[in-house]
């Protein structure tokens, strides 16, 4: 039995793996007691014929209690028309759920040389993205979260603008947006998990939490498995006094169906641990 309140979360279902009402029921098999939904599998694999998908997915966690309370919109596009085609049919999809809250990547190429003027540009950009879909999702009850970017693939002397607290922040701000701290990229981007969460502090609303090895690679890791500092992440949280659910945005996909159920269960034993270390005096 769990020792504490804080929900367990994972980003699923992984693409190709399994139908997504599987995926609830899944996840409540192997302990977990919520769900952060992949919309950007779902709009892959669904199109615009998903109606009967989700009502299958709600009757699910119905049956077994999994709260689907966030989900993550889609972040690429051929064409800027196309992503923006993508994240609203994905908004659409999100409301018939009632999901609460959805992520969004902040715009950002980071080939531009680091400085006032490429991020005066790129805060312009996003405050013009962002702005397009605010109207429907509060129309939808959906509250639109911003995410920090990585550094790590850019070029030297060049940075992607909301890589950082203080970015995702002036954007949040100015919009009414939640952030999302997503552990991975800020390991790559060699920031201080403590300092940056305490700058953020309650506009944290949701996580990714996930490790690497701070190379060219975003590897989502299991937590440990990198470099990752774990204690300043836990005694961030802690200091904030974050109370959403702990999700973890691993690579599932990229498993052997046969291991799965085990690399399930490793990752709700990780955030049980994690739990331990948020909560300790």
């Amino acid at each position: 039995m769990k020792k504490h309140a804080l929900p367990l979360s994972a980003t699923f279902p992984p693409a190709g793996k399994m139908p997504p009402p599987e995926g609830v029921r899944f996840l409540h098999e192997h302990g977990f007691d919520s769900m952060d939904f992949n919309f950007v599998a779902a709009l892959d694999d669904y199109g615009d014929d998903w109606q009967d998908m989700i009502a299958e997915v709600k009757k699910a966690a119905e049956e077994t209690g999994i709260l689907i309370v966030s989900g993550h919109l889609p972040f690429r596009g051929k064409t800027p028309e196309e992503l923006e085609s993508k994240v609203a049919r994905s908004l659409e999809m999100a409301g018939a759920l009632g999901v609460k809250r959805a992520v969004l990547h902040p715009l950002g190429d980071g080939k531009a040389p680091a400085g006032e003027e490429n991020n005066k540009y790129w805060y312009e950009k996003n405050i013009e993205f962002y702005s397009k879909f605010l109207p429907r999702a509060n129309e939808l009850g959906i509250a639109l979260v911003t995410e920090n970017m990585r550094d790590a693939h850019q070029a030297e002397g060049c940075h992607r603008y909301g890589s950082t607290a203080d970015e995702l922040i002036e954007m949040a701000d100015a919009l009414g947006l939640e952030i999302c701290w997503d552990f991975g990229h800020a390991h790559e981007a060699k920031l201080d998990h403590y300092s940056e969460l305490l700058k953020i502090g309650k506009r944290l609303t949701m996580t990714h939490v996930n490790d690497n090895w701070q190379g060219p690679f975003d590897e989502h890791l299991p937590p440990f498995y990198g470099t990752g500092d774990w204690e300043a992440a836990c005694r961030g949280l802690r200091g904030i006094g974050y109370s959403n659910p702990l999700n973890f945005e691993l690579k599932f996909k990229q498993l052997p169906d046969p291991i799965l159920p085990y690399a399930a269960d490793l990752t709700r034993a990780i955030g049980e641990h994690m739990l331990d270390m948020i909560f300790s005096d």
